[in-house]
């Protein structure tokens, strides 16, 4: 540890860390929420159809899980600030093409680009709060690092809620501004909180004997086994009706955007309220019984979801938007529950690869991702708005029971 000295010196580092994640978060949550409502509008409105839209966003859900294994096996290898700075050139190329687009010239590249700032994002972040966490407190600060995105959702719902931006577009632009902001922290701010000493020892010596056996493994081991399965199914399930959850607002009840703000805003209120809550309640009764406590809200979520449809159909109008807005709710405590539990497991998987592990085990998780949008999409416009609803409600009862009888803690 002779390279950031002592102790309290590498305790500094976690700390600072710590309170610059804490500001990316906030600066990413107000940023990129007008980008995100409008996001699956704004490509409904270019392609014309709730179809060819679940495709475009089964695209981005590829992307976003494809590279994941090989940005771990980067962010391992080498110097984890480096590689979080690649996000920088990727992400304002990504963001030019999508604000220019007219078709899918300029959109599917747009995409793909976008997508792999998710992926690199996602990663550096969760495994920078990993590193400069207690062991014991984890639940807890992964909690404080999300309440800090949703805090800024909120700021950015409101901004929307506020009718001042007659291009959507602008949105985008909003979120390229603020981001130099996140740039500017991880570039001035952000430090590693481990010796380069101990990290090039790991990587030479367990890592290098681990190389060709990581994917072996993870399949091979019980406990790892049942978490693929688990958090495979997980995203299949919920992402069967959420994939397109925001273009069937615009196409089945006509919402404005400031009426889906005001609906997502109660998921952001939500998710800020009890993010922290969340994570105390992880770290106290541990991840299991959390896990199923999220799937308890999973449940309500759709359950309102269904209902608001079929009150809708008979032409009962005026529950509409309330009975989103309590559905936003649940989700809400459903991601506040699910969020810390899952963090956890996933940067723990391997204690000297934590970020390949985790990249795995994002990629298997995105293969259940692949079909999602496409099959919302088709049940959608061929069948019913409220099928895949449905399907996720009957689903998220499958994932209690494998919860119960097959998940340890």
């Amino acid at each position: 540890m002779n390279i950031l000295g002592n102790s309290e010196e590498i305790d500094k580092v976690q700390k600072r860390n710590l309170w610059a994640l804490f500001f990316i978060g906030l600066i990413y949550g107000f940023a990129s929420r007008p980008f995100f409502l409008v996001y699956q509008p704004f490509l409904l409105k270019i392609t014309g159809s709730l179809f060819i839209t679940g495709i475009l966003v089964t695209l981005g859900g590829i992307i976003l899980f494809l590279p994941k294994p090989w940005v771990g096996r980067l962010s391992d290898k080498f110097n984890r600030k480096k590689v979080w700075l690649l996000e920088i050139p990727l992400f304002f190329t990504g963001m030019i093409f999508l604000f220019f687009a007219e078709n899918l010239i300029f959109l599917v590249p747009g995409i793909i680009l976008f997508y792999l700032t998710e992926v690199v994002g996602e990663i550096s972040f969760n495994m920078y709060i990993s590193a400069s966490s207690n062991k014991t407190k984890k639940g807890i600060l992964f909690g404080l690092m999300f309440f800090s995105i949703f805090i800024g959702n909120i700021g950015g719902e409101f901004f929307v809620l506020l009718n001042i931006v007659r291009d959507i577009r602008v949105y985008f632009l909003i979120y390229m501004i603020f981001s130099v902001g996140s740039y500017l922290i991880i570039i001035f701010v952000i430090s590693d909180p481990i010796s380069k000493q101990l990290k090039n020892s790991a990587i030479n010596s367990e890592i290098s004997n681990k190389k060709q056996n990581m994917w072996i493994d993870i399949f091979k081991t019980p406990k790892k086994r049942a978490i693929i399965i688990f958090f495979t199914l997980d995203i299949f399930i919920y992402n069967i009706s959420l994939s397109i959850y925001g273009a069937g607002l615009r196409a089945q009840y006509g919402l404005t955007y400031e009426q889906m703000a005001f609906i997502a805003i109660w998921l952001s209120i939500t998710l800020m309220i009890s993010q922290i809550l969340g994570g105390h309640l992880t770290d106290k009764i541990g991840k299991k019984r959390t896990l199923i406590m999220s799937e308890l809200f999973g449940l309500g979520e759709f359950s309102i979801f269904i209902l608001a449809f079929v009150l809708w159909t008979l032409g009962f109008h005026i529950f509409l938007i309330p009975l989103l807005s309590i559905g936003n709710i649940l989700m809400g405590l459903n991601g506040a529950t699910f969020i810390p539990s899952a963090q956890i497991i996933l940067t723990d998987l391997d204690e000297t690869r934590k970020a390949e592990s985790y990249g795995i085990i994002g990629f298997l998780r995105g293969i259940g991702l692949i079909p999602t949008g496409i099959i919302g999409g088709f049940l959608t416009e061929n069948v019913s708005y409220v099928v895949p609803f449905i399907l996720s409600f009957i689903g998220v009862l499958f994932l209690i029971w494998f919860l119960y009888k097959y998940f340890q803690e």
